[in-house]
């Protein structure tokens, strides 16, 4: 029997779940009320908040770590690799996410919990699916700012497993298929996978409102909201990744409670509701121009995708493009953990990590010059 542990922190909650083999014998998913956030600024802040949480599930478990045969965890922000699959967590990897992260994201945290709890055993720590996979389209990467390349980033986890098993249930693989994903969460992602292959995105920063992120604002007014706002470089990227959206209009980036305004007559709450939907759905137009609107499905997944006021309005904006499946929740721990058992199978390699961040020559040079990220 292999027993696997997989740890996911996104930006509002902790999931943590145990398998035996293929089976999920455990999982809890802790909330990171707003509230809390707000005092942990620094996504490294959060560190020993939510390793407490993870070692407290274990306990309540009784799962004994030293018996553990693997640990797979949510990548973090690192730099870009060529392809998915199961990535070594070595001392590189740990120094980026630690003192040269790609962005502020509670991702990161996930694979430095796992190896804070590998301490000093022989259990192999690796991440599965990053967000940074560059496979794109060369097309997609161009801006009107020749010195700045926009690189792919998105939720490839669980958008990858709902579109295998929407193929799945259609009797087709997902290598036969052109599809978009809207994963819906604490930020908002979307991507076209063009038979297999992701071919072009829209990030959380660049698309809808979602319930902690500003989304796409437009340059002539955001250029004078940062210069103007008296925040540093650091507070203004905080500000837009992690407090703003549906937390900074209404104190809070829960779904359910913005629908309870709703349907207490809360018509401002209605108004940025239905813009965060239409924001989704622009994106999806966006992307079925990829192929010429050769697309096979829209799936919309994610933790939001439980709300059939937001799915129905997106639903309705986009169904002329192509038919709309709803899988509602997360397939992420599920996916974890069927990496790691490919792994532990043989069937798929560990992959070593060697992709030093942007900007810097070697791990020495990282340890002696700290983002201001860190």
């Amino acid at each position: 029997m292999r027993r696997i542990l997989t740890i996911n922190c996104g930006s509002t909650s902790t999931k943590v779940a145990y398998f035996e083999d293929r089976v999920m014998v455990a999982k809890q998913t802790l909330d990171v009320p707003l509230s809390d956030l707000r005092t942990m600024p620094k996504v490294l802040d959060q560190l020993e908040y939510r390793r407490r949480q993870v070692t407290d599930f274990l306990d309540s478990q009784q799962v004994d770590v030293a018996k553990l045969d693997m640990i797979v965890a949510r990548a973090g922000c690192i730099p870009h690799v060529p392809n998915g699959g199961a990535w070594e967590v070595n001392e590189l990897m740990i120094a980026t996410l630690k003192y040269a992260p790609a962005a502020q994201h509670a991702a990161t945290l996930s694979c430095l919990i796992g190896v804070e709890l590998a301490a000093g055993l022989k259990i192999p720590v690796v991440i599965y699916d990053p967000t940074a996979v560059d496979c794109v389209d060369p097309v997609a990467k161009v801006t009107g700012v020749p010195q700045i390349v926009n690189m792919p980033v998105f939720h490839l986890l669980n958008p990858r497993m709902v579109a295998m098993e929407y193929a799945a249930t259609h009797k087709k693989r997902y290598a036969e298929l052109n599809l978009i994903t809207a994963h819906l969460g604490g930020g908002i992602t979307l991507a076209f996978h063009d038979h297999g292959r992701v071919a072009d995105w829209v990030y959380d920063d660049e698309g809808p409102i979602s319930p902690q992120r500003a989304g796409a604002v437009p340059t002539r007014y955001l250029t004078d909201f940062c210069y103007q706002s008296g925040k540093s470089h650091h507070e203004m990227r905080v500000y837009l990744a992690s407090q703003s959206g549906l937390a900074a209009y209404f104190g809070t980036q829960d779904a359910r409670d913005i629908e309870r305004l709703i349907d207490d007559g809360d018509e401002q709450a209605e108004l940025v509701y239905r813009a965060m939907a239409l924001g989704v759905a622009k994106a999806i137009g966006a992307l079925a121009t990829v192929r010429a609107g050769n697309v096979d499905a829209i799936i919309l997944t994610g933790g939001l995708a439980h709300s059939t006021m937001l799915t129905g309005w997106i639903s309705e904006a986009v169904s002329f493009i192509a038919t709309v499946a709803v899988i509602p929740g997360e397939r992420e721990m599920e996916a974890l953990a069927a990496g790691g058992m490919r792994v532990l199978d043989g069937t798929e390699p560990i992959q070593p990590y060697t992709v030093l961040p942007p900007g810097y020559a070697s791990l020495a040079e990282i340890y002696a010059r700290p983002s201001f990220l860190a």
